[in-house]
């Protein structure tokens, strides 16, 4: 889009009234000329070839003085009504039709208010300037392109315009500033989409299949398999309590078992002494395989009652995640000047990575 010239210039030729000599108008008409040529050559980027060269025709009309015929032809070239202005070179002086390029309507739009005013035309004038006003509010007429009382014609609307246009301010400063936050809203929504993305991307579903053999391990091994580790460590502890009890008390046992009960030699010839007290130790054996029985049973009831848990809570399959590499991200713009030396003088630029 071309960029308005600075302090909303418009490159028309400032009028002198109607009834004034033609060379008057053409020291202005220079002035004119040059004003739109700096114009064109400030612009951000060149105006469609068709949009500016209705819009020469009109101007050349309007600086020529024939105002009449000049406010006609920019009426049609901002009317709404009429089609867009073809891209390519187009018979302007019989074919109107509408400008698109926003810069080249706002200058249309000045050079017929002046035209307008300069046929005393003032209501209408005040029209063309209520839409530039209220298009670009910071809008002022170039002194050195309008006459004094086009000027005099934009501060009267403008001071009439005051409020609405103050109120159209505040809206499109609050307008622009919910946009800022809609688009910083989608960044934040992209930056945490993008972490998801990560996220995901860093991890590797892993499925390990469960077998019903390893299930009819005790120990709490099938408990285990089926991810169920609570009970897998109390199946764990309880039976290696029992099975620990009773491999324990079953040693216990057999060494009362051996004792050795014969009674010892007699001494001078008196009775034979007996060493062991035969009560004591079997309490002591009634005891052992009494906590023996106790326990081998609460193992073999533990043991039956885990397999038999992991048979009937059997999970075929599991599914883990592992940690996995993840790309880093490309770099960052990144920039550096740059300077060489050339016959005849220096270059100096700027190189850029993306």
């Amino acid at each position: 889009m071309a960029a308005r010239t600075p302090g909303g210039k418009s490159p028309g030729a400032r009028f002198p009234s109607v009834g004034s000599s033609r060379a008057l108008l053409a020291p202005r008409r220079l002035v004119a000329a040059a004003a739109s040529a700096l114009a064109l050559c400030a612009a951000g980027g060149p105006a469609r070839a068709d949009d500016m060269q209705q819009f020469e025709v009109a101007k050349t009309r309007f600086d020529a003085g024939h105002y009449e015929e000049a406010v006609t032809r920019f009426a049609a070239m901002l009317d709404p009504a009429n089609a867009p202005c073809e891209r390519g070179p187009t018979d302007a002086a019989s074919k109107p039709c509408r400008l698109s390029e926003p810069d080249l309507v706002e200058r249309a739009r000045g050079l017929a208010a002046a035209a307008l005013v300069a046929l005393r035309r003032t209501s209408e004038a005040d029209a063309y300037i209520e839409q530039i006003l209220l298009d670009n509010p910071a809008y002022a007429p170039n002194p050195a392109v309008f006459q004094p009382e086009v000027i005099d014609r934009f501060s009267a609307v403008r001071a009439r315009m005051r409020a609405r246009i103050e109120e159209m301010t505040r809206q499109k400063a609050e307008a622009q500033r919910a946009e800022r936050l809609r688009i910083e809203r989608s960044r934040e929504d992209e930056r945490r989409w993008i972490a998801e993305l990560r996220r995901l991307a860093g991890r590797e579903r892993v499925v390990e299949r469960n077998s019903r053999w390893i299930a009819m391990l005790p120990f709490g091994v099938g408990q285990f398999q089926n991810g169920d580790d609570g009970l897998g460590w109390f199946f764990l502890v309880s039976q290696a309590v029992a099975g620990g009890t009773s491999i324990v008390s079953a040693l216990a046992l057999s060494s009362y078992e051996n004792v050795d009960v014969t009674p010892a030699s007699p001494v001078d010839g008196g009775p034979p002494a007996q060493s062991v007290d035969i009560a004591a130790l079997n309490r002591r054996i009634g005891t052992a395989a009494a906590v023996n029985r106790v326990a081998f049973g609460a193992f073999a009831t533990l043991v039956a009652a885990g397999i038999a848990h992991a048979q009937i809570t059997f999970v075929p399959q599991t599914v883990a995640f592992r940690a996995r590499p993840v790309p880093r991200p490309p770099p960052s713009f990144t920039a550096a000047p740059a300077i060489s030396a050339l016959p005849g003088g220096f270059y100096a630029g700027l190189v850029g990575r993306f």
